[in-house]
């Protein structure tokens, strides 16, 4: 009688492990459709032009959506999707920078570490920063916008993510991104603001090939993902041109801009990571200090020279409005206190006067030369920052530093706006409501590189 009772409470686990499993199993199932699938697995609702996306079964697809729209969840969920329904495909995740290709990379990890742990254990082999392996053979990977590193992948989707900002992007996408698809007849999604119409990605916006999916500012707030407040108050607080490229999806032409769109993407670097304050890194670095106060920020720009006189914007900092000089003074002593070889730093003196230069060299900052802000003289700094950046001499990253402080590099180099004047000379302005410290902040930090190399001694008052 025992061994009766005994057999069936074995048998009645049996069943019951066998009933969970096949619970488990319906659980796991991935739906046919994407958005059926965001649904049961994340409780996610996509929005209508979220689902066409979703849904999209085209190979060539371009993205143009407005901030805010919620792009990156769109990407994140549709490259889920795919891994899971096709089995061992490799999907690309690439952008302008390893650090721009790891946002897409954070949402997907945020996805799959929010399913429990046993849905996480069946479905994912490794789940790294840039790299997850799912338990079917299928991959997700990120990677920077370099050719040496994109070499040698055969994908079934890449997804690009700000491409109008790829550097090279011909050789990207004809010689590298495109034949990696050929045997697997592959999905390629190409999404970015707008920028140059000089680019790959602009084509493509314009080839009816290709699918496209254009979102506004108005589709968003629709939606509900957005309030009009927040739409107006970026309205009034960005320049026009850049809200018409960040929100209304506009490409906006620059043939009055200093520095082309097409410029600032071509010198780019993919691989180069700004230093932190707190870094103390060897070199040898230009600091160039542009002062405001009320209406204007104060901005430090730091470049490093590297062989064949290449340099390389490395670190950016903008203070807030109203901040004291000695403030700034004080962080520029503190850098070349931790990054020990400061050559040379060049600091903007208009309007505030000879006395700031004293100043810092008091506190102890060497090689310190002020400069006064005339026609000749911004002339003189913005030549040689166009001219280094046309040789391919001078190379900024994608992202400075956007998540704490909201620099949008491209965008601010792109700011400023020149005219011919009847003397032969160049006047240089920028648009009402915008600013253009971190442009002239850049501007003396290369000229600082260009005409101090080496190092010297004590501080100097250039004659304009």
């Amino acid at each position: 009688m025992s061994k009766l009772k005994n057999e069936l409470e074995r048998l009645k686990r049996e069943l019951q492990s066998l009933e969970e499993d096949e619970q488990q199993k319906a659980k796991l199932e991935v739906p046919d459709d994407p958005v059926k699938f965001c649904q049961k697995w994340f409780n996610f609702t996509p929005t209508d032009y979220q689902a066409k996306l979703l849904r999209d079964q085209k190979k060539r697809i371009v993205v143009r959506w407005s901030r805010q729209a919620g792009k990156t969840t769109t990407l994140a969920l549709r490259a889920i999707w795919f891994a899971l329904k096709h089995p061992k495909t490799l999907t690309l995740i690439v952008a302008p920078s390893l650090r721009q290709s790891m946002i897409l990379a954070d949402k997907l990890q945020d996805f799959l570490t929010s399913l429990p742990l046993s849905s996480r254990k069946a479905i994912i082999d490794k789940l790294q920063r840039t790299v997850i392996l799912f338990k079917n053979g299928s991959r997700i990977v990120a990677l920077p916008n370099s050719p040496q590193l994109l070499r040698g992948y055969t994908a079934h989707q890449v997804i690009c993510d700000e491409a109008a900002f790829f550097r090279d992007d011909e050789l990207v996408f004809y010689s590298i991104l495109m034949p990696m698809m050929q045997t697997t007849n592959g999905t390629l999604i190409v999404s970015s603001t707008p920028w140059s119409t000089d680019s790959v990605f602009y084509r493509m916006c314009m080839n009816p090939e290709y699918s496209q999916h254009i979102i506004t500012w108005e589709d968003v707030v629709k939606a509900g993902l957005a309030k009009i407040e927040f739409i107006e108050e970026m309205r009034q607080t960005i320049p026009a041109e850049r809200f018409q490229r960040e929100f209304e999806s506009r490409f906006v032409e620059d043939i009055d801009a200093w520095l082309t769109q097409s410029l600032i993407t071509s010198c780019i670097d993919a691989k180069l990571q700004p230093y932190d304050f707190h870094d103390q890194p060897q070199g040898d670095f230009y600091i160039g200090v542009d002062f405001g106060k009320q209406q204007d920020y104060s901005v430090v720009v730091v470049v490093e020279r590297f062989p064949n006189n290449i340099l390389k914007l490395v670190h950016v900092h903008r203070f807030p409005l109203n901040t004291e000089y000695a403030s700034v003074i004080g962080y520029v002593k503190s850098l070349q206190d931790r990054w020990k070889t400061v050559r040379a730093v060049y600091a903007d003196i208009t309007g505030v006067g000879n006395y700031i230069v004293e100043d810092m060299a008091h506190s102890g900052i060497t090689n310190v030369t002020g400069v006064t802000f005339t026609v000749a003289s911004k002339e003189d700094m913005a030549t040689v920052l166009r001219e280094k950046m046309r040789a391919k001499e001078f190379l900024i990253p994608y992202e400075p530093v956007r998540k704490r402080q909201d620099i949008d590099l491209c965008a601010e180099l792109n700011i400023e706006k020149y005219e011919l004047m009847k003397t032969g000379h160049i006047r240089f302005s920028h648009p009402e409501g915008s600013h253009d410290d971190v442009f002239w902040a850049t501007a003396l930090a290369v000229y600082a590189a260009v005409q101090s190399p080496m190092p010297g001694k004590g501080a100097v008052i250039l004659p304009h």
